[in-house]
This record gives C-alpha cells, structure tokens and sequence, in this order.
C-alpha cells in the first residue's frame, strides 16, 4: 500500500492505494508533508464485487447508483456498473460523516487486452468522479459547496460563469484568456466555494470536467455571472430571488438528506447574499467579454 497526500481547498485528503495504477488526476494538489486527514480514501482492487445491500436512493443515472445503507450503520454507497446493467465496476462503501471512503474497483488484470482497455477507460474516470462525490458533501461541514460552473481568477478577483451544460462556459472563459490579461482558470467545471470569516471564495478542485483544465490556487468570490445565448450581448444585476432561482439548478445539493439539505441551503443564501450576480445575455465574441470587464473593473 501507498500513502499520498492532497489538500483542496482547504481539506486535507490522505488516500490509500494498493499501487495498482498511479493516481494521477489529482497530482497537482499533492502535498509533501503527512497529516492528520479530513477525508481519508482507501483504494482497492477485486476480481469480483458483490452487489450492496441497501435501499436505491437514486437511479437517474446509467452510470452510478446510489444506495443508504440499511443495516445500521449509517452511510451510502455508489456503484458504477459494466454499461449501465452488467457486474459491478466499482463500488463505493461511504461512512456517514463523509470523511473515509473504500473504493473497490474491477480487477482487469489477466483479462484480455481488448477488455482491459474498455475497462480502463470506463473505471478510472469514474473512480476519480466517486472521490469528489464525497468531497462534495464533506464539504458542507467546512462550509462549502461545489458548484457546476466555469471559473477564472483574475486581479486577484474570482468570478463563477454558470449555465447549463452546452450553454458555453468554457467558451467565455477561454475568450477571457484571449483577450483579457492576468487570467487563470480556477476550474472548468466544478469549482468549490467555502465561506471563510464571512467572505465567500472560490478554489480550483481536480474534479474539473473531461479536460482537467484547473489550478491549485483559490481568489475571494467577487461575482458570479449567469450566462444565456443571445443575439445581442447585454447585462443586468439580478436581485436575490432571481439569482437563488438561476444559480440553485447548477448547486450540487444533497437531496437524499434532510439535515445536509439545510446545511447546503444555509451556505448557499450566505453565498448568493454576499456575491453580486449578473445575467449575461451574449453571443460568443469579444464584446461579451467586455461588457462583463467593465461591469467588473
């Protein structure tokens, strides 16, 4: 077994692996020194996992299954089946405060090459995207949340862009890098945002979308802007109910828990109260970029 060391935003994480494959999705958050872990990983390999005992909790997914537990001792798990239906893939055991986590995935070796191949490529994604699952919820104990957005830190300012998948996130940040000096993306997809001493800030997390476009680096949350495609670019303040209502969808909320889901919801108003958020009607060009530029300067 091998022992590594990471801290995003603020956590320290020790995860455990039996040296089966380096871990190295998170290797720009690694860390030198050995501490006492806030979240503590365990990574395993098996030829064969057993299905969980528990009631299914959520099944809109094809690929993960989440399950409580119910024989009593509190926690979840998360599955990930072979295409949605076959053996399991890897199965993930979570305590019920979130801080440790046994990740068993699917012994390929010895299989044929065509199929290792396949199940790499479909495990260990998936595994990395398990991990920031109980980052995520862990979190909330820190005050934080993680929010599906793109997210740059310029001036030392970071600013969120939020919108549905497909919407162009991306695209915006990317032409902040083109035109715009002094920019660095925080993280393309899931950032995570901690109110620290009253004040919002927003981190990079290695969990940033298919890319892994992110940074170990973090900036005060100075503005989150809604994107929305249009024929014209403009910009407007929203007031707090409107931005509650267009920022909730992109907030990864624990729905499955009562007692978490108020914490959230807590985090979440002191965030919305905190930070401006506009709504940016805009088309993919340079002029959008600099409506928000002056808006932020």
């Amino acid at each position: 077994m091998s022992l590594s060391f990471f801290q995003v935003a603020g956590m320290d994480i020790k995860l455990t692996n039996n040296g089966y494959e380096p871990y190295h999705y998170m290797r720009d958050f690694i860390i030198t020194n050995q501490v006492e872990a806030d979240i503590n990983y365990l990574l395993q390999t098996m030829k064969q996992i057993e299905f969980p005992q528990g009631e299914l909790i959520s099944d809109s997914s094809t690929c993960f299954k989440w399950m409580k537990k119910t024989s009593g001792q509190g926690g979840h798990y998360v599955y990930l089946q072979e295409y949605g239906i076959g053996k399991i893939m890897a199965l993930m055991d979570i305590s019920e405060d979130w801080r440790n986590a046994i990740v068993t995935w699917y012994d390929y070796s010895g299989d044929d090459e065509n199929f290792r191949k396949n199940s790499h490529a479909q495990i260990w994604p998936s595994v990395h995207n398990m991990l920031g699952m109980v980052f995520r919820y862990c979190l909330l104990e820190y005050d934080g949340l993680v929010i599906h957005a793109s997210t740059l830190k310029w001036n030392g300012k970071g600013i969120m862009f939020s919108a549905p998948s497909g919407t162009g996130k991306s695209t915006h940040v990317k032409l902040w890098q083109d035109y715009i000096h002094d920019v660095k993306i925080l993280n393309d997809d899931t950032p995570a945002v901690r109110i620290i001493e009253d004040q919002p800030y927003v981190f990079g997390t290695p969990w940033s979308g298919s890319e892994f476009l992110h940074s170990n680096d973090s900036a005060p949350l100075s503005a989150i802007v809604m994107l929305e495609q249009a024929k014209e670019n403009q910009i407007f303040r929203l007031n707090n109910q409107q931005a509650i209502n267009r920022l909730m969808p992109r907030v990864f909320l624990p729905y499955f828990d009562q007692n978490m889901m108020n914490k959230a919801l807590s985090i979440y108003e002191k965030i919305i109260r905190s930070v401006p958020v506009y709504l940016l009607q805009c088309r993919p060009d340079r002029e959008a970029v600099e409506l928000v530029y002056r808006c932020l300067e």
